[in-house]
């Protein structure tokens, strides 16, 4: 990676957005008796962030805040391929937080579980991809297929999935 404008976008943005939507469906997850000012009614996993919150929203808040500087910092002085695993292990680890209030919070939990792990495997792939400029070493090619028919099946194998596991039902 050539500067850390391109290891911004490409590790930490996913790494950023992920902690934003964990801890912002923290902070909605929490109960009335909690926004009542019953901080002790803290209802959270990470011990150390059950700890800020008991304190104060704020707390949390500026927690999660210093939590983000540390890792972008790390990501952004850590060798390549160290980085990288890094990065996407702090987005798996936001993702699976926000996942674990979308699945038992929201109607359509597991739907919205699902397009969660999708969108965030979105976000690593494009930004792994074009802010952190890696590439295969050759096209992916598949014999006797012409792209249009490739894109075709594709499609209709894609549109199965979203069907099986992300479609309401």
């Amino acid at each position: 990676m050539n500067s850390p404008s391109r290891r911004l976008l490409g590790l930490c943005l996913p790494a950023i957005l992920a902690c934003a939507l964990d801890n912002s469906l923290t902070l909605i997850g929490q109960s009335p008796a909690y926004w009542d000012g019953n901080y002790a009614a803290a209802n959270e996993a990470s011990p150390t962030f059950n700890q800020l919150l008991q304190i104060h929203p704020a707390a949390f808040a500026g927690g999660a805040i210093v939590w983000a500087a540390l890792f972008t910092g790390i990501l952004l002085l850590l060798p390549d391929a160290l980085a990288l695993i890094v990065g996407i292990a702090i987005t798996f680890g936001h993702t699976a937080g926000a996942a674990s209030w979308l699945l038992w919070h929201f109607r359509f939990g597991y739907q919205m579980c699902n397009a969660l792990f999708l969108v965030t495997a979105i976000a690593l792939g494009v930004c792994i991809r074009y802010g952190w400029r890696a590439a295969p070493t050759g096209e992916y090619q598949l014999r006797g297929w012409n792209w249009p028919m490739r894109w075709l099946v594709a499609v209709i194998l894609f549109s199965l999935g979203v069907y099986l596991f992300l479609w309401p039902r």
